[in-house]
């Protein structure tokens, strides 16, 4: 069973050099896919910016996106993207979460260790929301010009959660080893 407690031994127990191999690879990982999908959605011709275009929450405007990558014969390029964010999906939850287990055994108080733990969950949501919400965008996707306008406000919505878990997860990253270390709080 999956607990503070048996995370925390973990992130105790497990070999520093693991740790750091384990950051480095997931890190090369994340970068390669963020970069190369990010060369592959330029390509696609997409109108947006890629936050704009998930966050939108109106179906017409996604339709109106999805004409112009018809019109240009990107769509299949743009539905292939969906499919490799899976890449950035696992590698962000394995180094986001492994950087917060690792930061989380350098904390002194058990206090503020905890917290990490509990904030490290984040990253593995913050990945589930994006898969959520590429699932909608696949559904879009396949019947680009007649799809059910909830699932844009569904699709866009997963964005925004999965955002706000990401950026509260990162302000975890930075605050809590600044916060433990002026608490001065015993073991």
């Amino acid at each position: 069973m999956i607990s503070v407690k048996n995370i925390q031994n973990f992130a105790e127990n497990y070999p520093k050099g693991k740790f750091i191999t384990v950051l480095t690879v997931s890190f090369i990982v994340f970068i390669f896919f963020n970069v190369y999908l990010g060369v592959l959605y330029e390509n696609t011709g997409y109108p947006v910016p890629l936050l704009e275009g998930q966050t939108r929450f109106n179906a017409e405007l996604l339709r109106s996106d999805f004409s112009v990558l018809i019109d240009s014969n990107t769509l299949g390029d743009y539905i292939l993207i969906q499919y490799l964010d899976i890449g950035i999906m696992i590698s962000t939850a394995i180094f986001f979460t492994m950087l917060a287990l690792y930061i989380s055994r350098k904390l002194k108080s058990f206090k503020w260790k905890r917290k990490a733990i509990i904030f490290s969950a984040l990253f593995p949501v913050s990945s589930l929301f994006d898969l959520t919400e590429n699932a909608f965008l696949l559904i879009m996707v396949y019947n680009p010009e007649n799809f059910s306008d909830w699932l844009a406000v569904s699709y866009s919505s997963s964005a925004v959660l999965k955002l706000l878990s990401f950026i509260i997860g990162l302000l975890s990253l930075v605050l809590i080893p600044i916060i433990s270390k002026l608490s001065n709080e015993p073991r």
